[in-house]
C-alpha cells in the first residue's frame, strides 16, 4: 500500500462507535452538500481510528477517487504538514491533467 492510498476494508465486523459514525456521517453529508468541515479523529495507536472511517466509507459507498488519505506517523522527524502532503500526493497522482488544470484555475 501506497502511503497515500486508502487502507483496504476487508468485510470484518464492526461494533460499536455508533455516536462516532452517526457524526461522521452527518458531516459527510454536510460535505456532499457543499458545507465542508475538517474532523479529525485522534487518539493511542490501534484504538480503531482507521477502522472507523473505513466502516464510514463502506456505508457511504463512496468512489475510491473521492477519498484522500494521509497519516500521521508516530515517529519524530516527518516533514511538516506531512498527512495533507500525502493526501494530496495521492489526488495528483490518479487525477487526469486537465482536472489538475480546472482545479489550479479556482
Amino acid at each position: 500500500m501506497s502511503a497515500s492510498s486508502a487502507p483496504s476494508s476487508t468485510a470484518r465486523i464492526f461494533v460499536g462507535r455508533d455516536e462516532e459514525l452517526t457524526t461522521l456521517a452527518a458531516r459527510l453529508d454536510d460535505a456532499l452538500g457543499g458545507h465542508g468541515s475538517l474532523v479529525t479523529l485522534v487518539g493511542e495507536p490501534g484504538i480503531g481510528k482507521t477502522r472507523t472511517v473505513e466502516e464510514l466509507l463502506a456505508r457511504a459507498a463512496l468512489p475510491a477517487d473521492r477519498v484522500l488519505w494521509g497519516r500521521c506517523p508516530e515517529h519524530e522527524g516527518a516533514p511538516a504538514y506531512w498527512p495533507w502532503i500525502q493526501a494530496l500526493r495521492g489526488y495528483i497522482e490518479r487525477a487526469d491533467p486537465a482536472t489538475l488544470r480546472a482545479a489550479r484555475s479556482m
